[in-house]
């Protein structure tokens, strides 16, 4: 099989999980690891199935990655299957982005092999906004920045790979 794991990261969470992904990907099938803006559209049905990453952005998909979306041909050949990085610890908060890749998935006719997400530190410069909409206090912020400072870990690189071969195995 043919694949192709796309990507936008901002910190470089989901960068990590695409990039295992394509590893597992690569041992037994022909794996292209791409970002999203680098991904030509008369390219994509040249592949069989299709990993996508996205960040969260106040509990929605990244906007290079709705765009990379919208561009999809319909009824295509590839099957695609999802990912998503967070730092939330509740899954309301970034639910909204499995929604998206679902509702897509039946506007364009694609078929959606599943969907897997991964705690992970939030970059730096976006920690005061998360703050304010969180409503957290100084030592309840922190202390989520603590639990979720060293991740993605070797835990959830291994739960990656593991998505991958359980995408390719439906695939």
């Amino acid at each position: 099989m043919k694949v192709l794991v796309t990507y936008y990261s901002m910190s470089g969470n989901t960068e990590k999980l695409a990039k295992a992904i394509h590893d597992e990907a690569s041992k037994n099938h022909e794996s292209y690891l791409k970002k999203v803006d680098e991904v030509e559209a008369e390219w994509l049905n040249k592949h069989d199935v299709l990993f996508i990453g996205s960040p969260t952005h106040g509990g929605e998909l990244s906007a290079p990655v709705k765009k990379f979306l919208t561009g999809l041909p319909k009824s295509p050949r590839f099957k695609v299957a999802t990912f998503i990085t967070h730092a939330s610890p509740d899954r309301v908060d970034y639910e909204k982005c499995f929604k998206a890749f679902e509702a897509l998935g039946k506007e364009k006719e694609y078929k959606l092999l599943g969907c897997c997400d991964c705690q992970s530190r939030l970059a730096p410069e976006i920690q005061p906004y998360v703050k304010e909409a969180r409503k957290a206090s100084d030592a309840e912020f922190a202390e989520m920045m603590k639990s979720i400072e060293k991740r993605p870990n070797a835990a959830d690189l291994r739960n990656a790979r593991k998505f991958a071969r359980q995408m390719l195995s439906k695939a």
